[in-house]
């Protein structure tokens, strides 16, 4: 019997790492019993020994401090591993206000605003990458008969016009208007498109913005507000058209929509790798599970997209 090599080659990991590759020559021209499983385990121990080195060094990169709107860490979470080339710390507590204080105070790496930056923020040279569009949906608890309401009507049920649901061709129940917190940018673009700048009265504040579904859900008569890229883990709520259009980022007809912004300095390069990278089809494919393109905000002026 001829001699003859076995040559094993395997490429591990996604594009966006390092890649590594084993190769093992094996002589099989009188192969001992087992010797297959032998090979295998053999293969095995090297990969695992690969792989856990790579995570080892991958740790050791100091990961970048993400500070914001929770909205926008959506995107973040979901594109780490896809993007494979940093590690994020993300704080959502402070929401899109206090991300923009920490950018400017150099406390953030990057920072996500839920709506057009500040001038003062970009006068002093932040630079802000418009990455895509977010709607602001009406959710009410999944056993609610009504599935749509005018502005003038959500304008009444968040400032206390309105008490019972049997006020709007609904079933006789209290209405319970939940909101989220001060700092959060989804209440403050709510209150200036469907409150036209009055004050919210009665409602119950929810914070962080994740736990206001949970809220609706748990109350019959409840009615909120929140980002469409938390939608997919809500639960028994169902969301509500406004003015006939229903609440998905891709329809330019729905009333409340905002900007999604990164916020960053310029000059290093770890950042502004990841920032180019939120432009790119891989990243977009990522957005496009819970946001819109940028490109579909339409007249629409940016304060500064990547300037």
């Amino acid at each position: 019997m001829n001699n003859k090599k076995l040559n094993i080659s395997q490429q591990y990991l996604h594009s966006s790492t390092p890649r590594f590759c084993v190769q093992i020559a094996v002589d099989y021209s009188s192969p001992a019993p087992g010797w297959g499983v032998c090979l295998l385990l053999i293969i095995a121990t090297l990969i695992s020994g690969c792989v856990s080195t790579l995570q080892e060094e991958n740790h050791l990169i100091p990961p970048l401090r993400y500070v914001g709107s929770s909205t926008i860490a959506n995107f973040i979470r979901d594109a780490e591993p896809v993007y494979g080339r940093a590690r994020f710390v993300v704080d959502t507590e402070p929401e899109s206000v206090g991300g923009e204080i920490a950018i400017c105070e150099g406390r953030a790496d990057i920072a996500g605003v839920a709506g057009n930056p500040r001038q003062e923020t970009l006068k002093i040279g932040v630079r802000a990458t418009l990455i895509g569009k977010d709607a602001i949906a009406v959710i009410v608890n999944q056993a609610n008969p009504i599935s749509n309401l005018t502005r003038e009507q959500l304008k009444g049920i968040f400032t206390g016009k309105f008490h019972n649901w049997k006020e709007l061709d609904g079933p006789d129940l209290e209405i319970y208007p939940f909101i989220v917190g001060p700092d959060s940018a989804t209440r403050k673009v709510f209150r200036s498109v469907i409150l036209q700048e009055a004050d919210y009265t009665g409602c119950k504040v929810v914070s962080p913005d994740a736990d206001l579904p949970m809220r609706v859900e748990s109350s019959p008569g409840g009615i909120g507000q929140i980002s469409f890229s938390f939608l997919e883990s809500c639960g028994q709520v169902k969301t509500l058209a406004v003015e006939g259009q229903e609440p998905v980022p891709t329809n330019p007809n729905y009333p409340i929509t905002r900007p999604l912004y990164l916020l960053w300095w310029p000059g290093r390069t770890r950042i502004t790798e990841f920032v180019d990278w939120t432009s790119t089809t891989e990243a977009q494919s990522v957005l496009l599970k819970r946001f819109a393109r940028a490109q579909a905000i339409e007249n629409h002026e940016l304060p500064g997209k990547h300037r």
